[in-house]
């Protein structure tokens, strides 16, 4: 992942220094859970079913394997949650559920009885986040020497039930890590709180939709009429910036112009959710593009973006059909 964002931050570099007539669009956009939930499941419930263990200690460091606390793990994700407002009400249960020798999985009559004793439609279980931490040694090629950094290896376990069921809905389960500045003095209380906020966002982020920032590249260069519509992108009209370049497309026969209002014009579909009239301005702009070009260079770029969008788009729509897709 850190590769693929370096390569992007390059390609930008490179395209932006060499075509002053492209320019940067930030924005935030939806992004979809991993699951898709009837409508019915309005009132959720996270409980802590997490092994038990002593409160973190606030002046030492364990290197190795160790738990996170459960009362905090819950609470947090129920936080995040809470706040994404996806669901009509959360409810927290954050009394650990286990002893220390526990089975990890709620049984059909305890899914049962939690769902009736606390009045949801959904259990969402946080059963484990186990943290291993280590010494690292940190090298940068530009670097004649290496740092040593802490790296805590994060694998968080959460997985929902409905009442009824006899197997978990889904298992959510995600691999990642930190990275701590060793000459830093920090606690194992320390990592366990940023690693238990870290993995409760990541576990957040796969039951609900999310809001990610992301980068879009158009064009503005090229006479008074595309300096005008990128006036309107700035203020968000694009219907108003559309008209401008469809205007701009059919005076051209051919040429960088052509293409570049084209590609604007896909832009814009996407951006006003229309994914079949983006996709179809796409092959337009494909037609126009000069091989081995600059602007092939980016219509490149935003094809790979395109096509990720427009497969997260009808799973997305269909997880904000509870908001009547208002978003």
């Amino acid at each position: 992942m850190r590769k693929y964002i370096l390569y992007i931050i390059i390609f930008l570099s490179v395209v932006l220094s060499s075509c002053s007539s492209i320019q940067t669009l930030t924005f935030d956009q939806l992004s979809p859970a991993e699951v898709n939930f009837p409508y019915q499941i309005s009132v959720v419930g996270v409980v802590n079913n997490m092994p038990s263990r002593s409160k973190p200690k606030k002046n030492i460091l364990t290197l190795g394997k160790i738990e996170a606390e459960g009362k905090n793990a819950a609470e947090t994700l129920a936080g995040f949650l809470a706040d994404s407002k996806y669901f009509n009400q959360v409810i927290i249960c954050d009394s650990a559920l286990r002893s220390d020798n526990y089975s990890m999985s709620l049984s059909v009559d305890e899914v049962d009885r939690l769902s009736s004793m606390l009045g949801v439609d959904m259990i969402i279980s946080f059963e484990r986040l186990l943290i291993d931490v280590e010494k690292k040694e940190y090298t940068n090629p530009a670097w004649e020497t290496s740092i040593p950094v802490l790296q805590a290896q994060l694998t968080p376990v959460v997985r929902l039930y409905l009442p009824g069921r006899q197997n978990p809905l889904v298992e959510f389960t995600a691999t990642d890590s930190l990275y701590f500045d060793f000459a830093y003095r920090i606690s194992e209380k320390e990592i366990i709180d940023e690693a238990t906020t870290h993995a409760a966002s990541v576990i957040c982020n796969k039951i609900v939709p999310y809001w990610q920032t992301v980068n879009r590249l158009y064009f503005d260069g090229g006479g008074v009429e595309m300096r005008d519509a990128g006036v309107y992108v700035n203020e968000g009209d694009w219907a108003s910036a559309r008209e401008l370049w469809t205007q701009v497309y059919n005076r051209q026969k051919k040429g960088n112009i052509k293409f570049r209002t084209a590609y604007n014009i896909a832009l814009s579909y996407e951006m006003t959710g229309d994914m079949d009239k983006a996709e179809e301005w796409l092959n337009k702009a494909s037609d126009c593009v000069k091989s081995g070009s600059e602007e092939e260079m980016v219509l490149k770029y935003y094809i790979t973006q395109f096509i990720k969008r427009k497969g997260e788009f009808g799973k997305l729509n269909i997880q904000m059909g509870r908001f009547n897709n208002n978003f």
